[in-house]
């Protein structure tokens, strides 16, 4: 089910609170708390391909949820230079700077698609926290979550060469937001080799030359409109490099936990 139609439930979805009931298939795991179970809905915001949602120029103050689309997280350098930290699908959570108190922000948060965004200040964040405190659990875990993603994409820059790093970021989108084909492929919505080359650390021709070689060992197919990833290939591959796959969640589990 789409971010949007979960968040577009009936009335009869809701708690008697007005929350909007979020549900993962399979069994819940009481261990770990959804920020979605707990966030009131608000009225959607939409923003263009490659507009600028937030910046230090334009800083808003608000935590976002992405409900259709993709955005990137940019860093900003003392030098100018912008690295992609994160790509943000349907259901993930960006804009949690705005937490810790200030409106200044050495990021940037560009539309990557056409996209569809849900908005709530840090004043109504503390004051649904004050109503219901599961809500600030589920908001330490899910950015404990990131910080430890942060950690291992960090890792990975220092660590591996150029062709791991593409194959480790391929394999982690198709985590984050693909979809199971019947081939045993995962489908990402095509991101262009330029990004790709921005999330990794490198340059667009490079990014080329590499997808090509993968394509060639039948690790992924794309085309303009999506990109099909063969993880077990990637992970194969990754293995004759001398480099240890990470342990995989299931496609577009961004959010929540695999369940064990």
């Amino acid at each position: 089910m789409s971010a949007e139609a979960r968040l577009l439930r009936s009335p009869a979805d809701k708690d008697a609170g007005g929350r909007v009931m979020m549900f993962a298939n399979g069994p819940a795991l009481a261990a770990v708390e959804d920020p979605l179970t707990y966030l009131p809905r608000k009225p959607v915001q939409e923003f263009a391909r490659r507009q600028v949602i937030y910046d230090a120029q334009r800083p808003t103050g608000c935590l976002y949820l992405v409900i259709l689309g993709r955005v990137t997280v940019r860093l900003n350098s003392d030098d100018g230079y912008q690295t992609i930290a994160r790509i943000i699908c349907a259901e993930g959570i960006f804009g949690e700077s705005a937490l810790i108190g200030t409106t200044a922000r050495e990021e940037t948060a560009v539309a990557l698609d056409d996209v569809t965004v849900m908005a709530w200040s840090r004043e109504e964040i503390e004051t649904q926290i004050e109503r219901e405190p599961r809500l600030g659990l589920a908001m330490a875990q899910y950015m404990v979550r990131q910080c430890l993603e942060l950690q291992e994409r960090i890792e990975s820059l220092a660590i591996h060469k150029t062709p791991e790093r593409i194959m480790l970021a391929l394999a982690q989108l198709a985590g984050a937001m693909g979809t199971a084909m019947p081939d045993n492929a995962t489908r990402i919505p095509a991101i262009t080799h330029h990004t790709l080359a921005e999330y990794v650390g490198t340059s667009r021709e490079i990014v080329t030359f590499q997808l090509n070689r993968l394509r060639r060992k039948g690790c992924l197919r794309y085309t303009r409109k999506y990109i099909d990833v063969y993880v077990p290939a990637i992970d194969a591959e990754l293995l004759s490099q001398g480099v240890q796959p990470p342990p995989r969640q299931a496609a577009g589990g961004h959010l929540r936990q695999a369940a064990t």
